[in-house]
């Protein structure tokens, strides 16, 4: 099942497949190697009973391009025409087989009744200078070295044998061009050309920011939601859950006559304004950092995906952290709206950014901090955008019940205004939800950006403002480098507080307002100081155990812990360490020699933990020092 990372608090789960049949009859689910091993071995018995013309003329010569397991659990496998072996231009097929291995429908772009000599007179080095010759300004305009490959081309009704000829010239602006030509493999002549980079300017209206501009890519016919600059693209469910589709227009400007476009232009928008405030704010290329991760090839060209219209009236938004893409439904027009706003676009965005970075795992406190991240560094997309203002700090505002004016989804500044979220620690609110729990670092950002004080009193530290932009470096310098996938909330203080230095120095204003910031929600810094505690108590028998303080511990804020039992020379006692998570209690450490003399050393976190006193053999009284 595709793991999703959601912004709001609903179920997840798949959706239900039209085919029929239960889960036992099905054969696809997982994307497993055998699975995608079966996929394309049923993909090829179809295409050997297809009906279509083009498809029976060409099954003998074909080659696998992708096999795909997707969403709702179909296979899609992608195969490419060949003649003599060499690839046919525009030349593809994709077979579709539902979850249960059955023929779904086949995509038929294959050429028919290609006849071409695949053996070319002229060789790669041949048609590159051809091609160069034939672009203004030679050899000295160009950026990068040519790529050729054989292809066959159908081009006004005739086949050729043709170099497909890519140069290159990119020094980033706007004279930018990758021009593509193809030079026939037997006479040396151009047949076609044209520009893989070509870009327009094209008017996008959306639902909330009015009339936008954006790069869109053209053919010269079509003009698509794709910005090869960026490396950002849309493409439409079109309120379906299986397949995806690009957006397209016979002109530049996107239309406006249905939500599917609006809906699609928003989301091109706003996912342009989180690559530009990631890369101006911290030189970041991309989610991963690279320039991907890619989850859409269109027009030879790799993009970062955006989904949207996903099925109907669907009331959330996701990042897929294996599918690699985003996907946003449209709202149900009651508790929201189209989920296609900046904050929430840099909100999803933000959990890939996560997962190429501390990949902080999406449970207990380390999950309340991802969401934390997120909503943080959405808020600051929207804010690059917009300008500061107390909507800033409203998660999913523009969006969130249309009905209602002024209200959100969750509120940065004082999260329990939803009824729901955590503004001050307790060593409980690790088994919440993640989404509630998000609010505790949350006020932490917006404390360290704005200052002031808690906000409904609940302590009394004073954090000095630093602006936001301090605020959104240090943090994401921390996610970057200083937080792992298990770091808790007292992690995250001694994260921030290490990025802060680094950034700002450990004398900084910056620095104590950090520590402060986490102070004011009750993440204090950790003692470097145990204390200790004696406990006495007597065992009868073996299998006899008591609890220390008692079973249902204690809280303990102290890094490194320590624990010495001392019990009768005839007996053999053993002592445990435990720690609470949600309901449920596991041993961290334990000390099991074959005496009553046992000693722990342990290095954690902050939380709830309690002592197991436990009798092997033997009995008599005990005494347990407990340093803490």
């Amino acid at each position: 099942m595709t793991t999703r990372f959601g912004l709001l608090l609903l179920a997840l789960g798949l959706p239900a497949c039209a085919t029929e049949g239960t889960d036992s009859e099905r054969v696809f689910g997982s994307g497993s190697e055998e699975e995608l091993n079966l996929a394309e071995d049923l993909a090829y018995e179809q295409l050997e009973q297809a009906d279509s013309p083009a498809l029976l003329a060409a099954v003998e010569d074909l080659r696998t391009l992708k096999v795909n397991v997707d969403i709702v659990d179909m296979a899609h496998t992608r195969v490419q025409q060949l003649s003599g072996g060499v690839p046919v231009w525009g030349g593809e097929a994709i077979v579709h087989l539902t979850p249960e291995g059955t023929l779904a429908g086949f995509t038929d772009d294959f050429v028919p009744n290609v006849v071409v000599d695949s053996t070319p007179e002229y060789d790669a080095d041949e048609a590159i200078d051809l091609a160069v010759s034939e672009y203004p300004g030679g050899w000295d305009n160009l950026s990068g070295d040519p790529l050729a490959d054989l292809w066959v081309l159908r081009h006004d009704g005739v086949d050729h044998l043709v170099w497909r000829v890519q140069l290159e010239q990119i020094n980033y602006n706007d004279s930018d061009t990758v021009p593509v030509l193809f030079v026939d493999a037997h006479d040396g002549e151009l047949v076609w050309s044209y520009n893989n980079f070509q870009t327009a300017t094209c008017s996008a209206p959306t639902n909330f920011y009015g009339t936008v501009s954006l790069n869109c890519y053209t053919d010269g016919t079509s003009y698509y939601l794709e910005n090869p600059s960026d490396l950002m693209a849309t493409q439409s469910w079109k309120n379906t859950t299986r397949t995806k589709s690009s957006i397209t227009s016979t002109s530049t400007t996107m239309l406006s006559s249905s939500a599917i476009y609006l809906n699609a232009n928003e989301a091109q928008y706003a996912a342009d304004k989180v690559y530009d405030y990631y890369n101006t704010a911290f030189g970041r290329n991309g989610i991963n950092g690279t320039g991907g991760p890619s989850a859409l090839t269109s027009h030879s060209t790799n993009y970062i995906l955006s989904t949207t219209s996903y099925s109907s009236k669907y009331v959330n938004a996701f990042w897929s952290s294996t599918g690699l893409y985003m996907t946003y439904g449209d709202g149900d027009g009651v508790n929201s709206g189209s989920l296609t706003t900046l904050d929430i676009a840099g909100h999803e965005m933000t959990h890939g950014v996560t997962q190429y970075e501390a990949n902080l795992t999406y449970s207990g406190e380390s999950g309340g901090l991802n969401e934390a991240v997120s909503d943080i560094f959405g808020a600051m997309v929207e804010r690059s955008v917009l300008g500061e203002s107390g909507d800033t700090w409203k998660v999913g505002e523009t969006t969130w019940t249309p009905a209602t004016s002024g209200d959100a989804l969750r509120y940065m500044n004082d999260p329990a205004s939803d009824g729901a979220s955590y503004d001050y620690y307790s060593a409980s609110m690790g088994s919440a939800d993640v989404h509630y729990t998000s609010g505790l670092p949350n006020l932490a950002f917006y404390l360290l950006s704005e200052g002031g004080t808690h906000p409904r009193g609940k302590s009394t530290t004073v954090v000095t403002a630093i602006g936001a932009d301090a605020a959104a470096a240090i943090w994401y310098l921390a996610l970057t480098d200083y937080m792992t996938s298990s770091t808790s909330f007292s992690g995250a203080r001694t994260a921030t507080l290490s990025a802060a230095g680094a950034l700002y120095g450990t004398t900084s204003a910056e620095y104590t307002a950090v520590g402060n910031s986490w102070s004011a929600v009750g993440v204090a810094a950790a003692s470097t100081t145990c204390s200790s505690t004696t406990y006495t108590g007597s065992l009868s028998r073996s299998g006899k155990s008591a609890y220390h303080p008692s079973s249902s511990g204690t809280s303990v804020t102290i890094a490194n812990q320590t624990v010495t039992l001392s019990g009768p020379s005839t007996a053999n006692f053993d002592v445990t360490l435990e720690k609470k998570s949600g309901s449920t209690w596991s041993t961290v450490a334990s000390s099991t020699g074959t005496t009553s003399s046992e000693s722990i050393a342990y290095a954690g976190t902050s939380g709830t933990y309690r002592t197991l006193v436990k009798d092997v053999s033997g009995s008599g009284s005990y005494t347990l020092t407990w340093c803490k």
